[in-house]
């Protein structure tokens, strides 16, 4: 890796996050199963070249099931050189805050191939009241049965949404109270639960030698990152959302699952965002930094640690 893209993937780390975000929500604890209430809605915006040529990147926001309670919204950023396509998920589980975290700042990356599509608050209410279920008993990430139709209206409009994107690799983004690796732990942080692709699991390599080399620093061995086939763990046929990706879909697909134990909310969000980047890097959409990010790196890094 040359050491521009380095330096990138160093700062884009320690960009803002966690209470210098709004974070939005819908409120309400309205059924789940309902159809969506109102047409989908789309609003694009253009980034112009440097030297007032045309536009080299369109950011376009749509919604998944627009006009209810669990309305939320869709990023897709399209440079206009062709490329690969990325599916980045946050906020399937609302007390995950560093996946949805990592995503708000990630839908604000600009790239310079490709397409990155992000759904950064996947369950907007569960994020409102920050618990993993919600409406109260609706785990989302267990409504995609393999080989079935997903489960209810908002993981069928997201099953509909991935699948009519068709990305090359779909990244989605959680946490652990625990780690993976450790006797008599249930948690199963530092760890990446992924497809048996060759292409998703060399990129995945490239992104934790990385973490783990200059990210995880000042932590016990067992907080290195290890990459696991979803297919031979316990939760193998499990209706999460990387399972039915991997499997219906045959798609590159991962779990990043950083752990909470030990490591701040800050840190958590730094090594989300320096593995998404690096799996970016490695399938050609390759993020650039934006002057905002160098200038909030600069007044956040001494405090984000």
């Amino acid at each position: 890796m040359d050491e521009k893209r380095r330096a990138f993937l160093s700062t884009v780390g320690i960009a803002s996050v966690g209470g210098t975000i709004a974070l939005a929500g819908c409120a309400g604890n309205g059924s789940n199963d309902g159809k969506a209430g109102g047409a989908t809605t789309r609003t694009t915006t253009q980034t112009p070249d440097g030297n007032g040529g045309k536009p080299t990147q369109t950011v376009t926001t749509s919604k998944i099931r627009a006009g209810t309670e669990q309305e939320t919204t869709l990023y897709e950023i399209q440079h206009d050189r062709p490329g690969s396509t990325a599916f980045v998920v946050g906020g399937m589980h609302g007390n995950e805050e560093s996946g949805y975290w990592a995503a708000q700042d990630i839908l604000k990356w600009k790239i310079d191939a490709g397409t990155l599509v992000v759904l950064p608050e996947t369950n907007t209410q569960a994020v409102e009241h920050h618990r993993r279920k919600w409406p109260k008993g609706m785990d989302l990430n267990r409504k995609f049965p393999v080989g079935k139709p997903p489960e209810n209206a908002l993981a069928e409009e997201i099953w509909d949404t991935i699948v009519g994107h068709s990305p090359d690799v779909l990244i989605d983004l959680h946490s652990s109270k625990g780690i993976l690796r450790r006797e008599g732990d249930e948690g199963v942080g530092q760890n990446v639960f992924r497809s048996r692709h060759d292409e998703v699991t060399r990129s995945i390599q490239t992104a934790i030698e990385l973490l783990n080399d200059e990210y995880v620093t000042g932590y016990d061995p067992i907080y290195d990152f290890v990459q696991t086939p979803a297919s031979e763990t316990k939760y193998a046929t499990a209706p999460m959302l990387v399972n039915k990706t991997r499997h219906d879909q045959e798609m590159p697909s991962c779990l990043f699952e950083v752990t909470q134990d030990d490591v701040k909310p800050k840190k958590r969000t730094q090594w989300t965002k320096v593995f998404v980047a690096s799996m970016l890097d490695t399938w050609g959409i390759r993020p650039l930094q934006s002057d905002e990010q160098k200038t909030t790196t600069e007044t956040t890094a001494t405090t984000n640690q």
